[in-house]
């Protein structure tokens, strides 16, 4: 007998484990609303892509945040960009800028952006190095 949860958007009832429908429809109501056009069309481009996917591969695919301050090891499906696009326009694909987060702890993240979004910037720069450069020597 399959298990079931309420969709936490709509409150439709699906599979646990997949994903409601209506959140296609709700990064489709982002886009048109909320995120600019220019940042639109880089997400949509190869070169996003390209960056996304060397951020992951630096970070071994693991949650860099998490693994850092609790030594968790969780899988990472999105790449952060710890100085916005709307911020700092040129750094959109610079690898010292994107960090490999699951998507709760971008939430978190973005949610502490909010208190003080400088100091957890600096914080986030200081992990992603130190991370690395422990990767780098095997470390992880």
């Amino acid at each position: 007998m399959p298990i079931y949860k309420r969709c936490s958007r709509c409150g439709s009832r699906i599979p646990a484990g997949s994903r409601c429908p209506c959140l296609k429809d709700r990064h489709k109501e982002y886009d048109r609303l909320i995120r600019d056009k220019k940042s639109k069309q880089f997400y949509d481009s190869g070169e996003w892509i390209r960056a996304r996917a060397d951020a992951m591969e630096a970070d071994q695919g693991i949650d860099v945040y998490l693994f850092e301050t609790t030594g968790e090891i969780k899988h990472a499906d999105t790449a952060h960009h710890i100085i916005p696009l709307k911020d700092d326009w040129e750094k959109r694909c610079d690898i010292s800028n994107l960090m490999s987060l699951n998507h709760d702890t971008h939430s978190l993240i973005e949610s502490m952006y909010k208190k003080d979004k400088q100091k957890m910037q600096r914080e986030l720069l200081k992990m992603l190095k130190r991370f690395r450069e422990t990767a780098g020597q095997g470390g992880v």
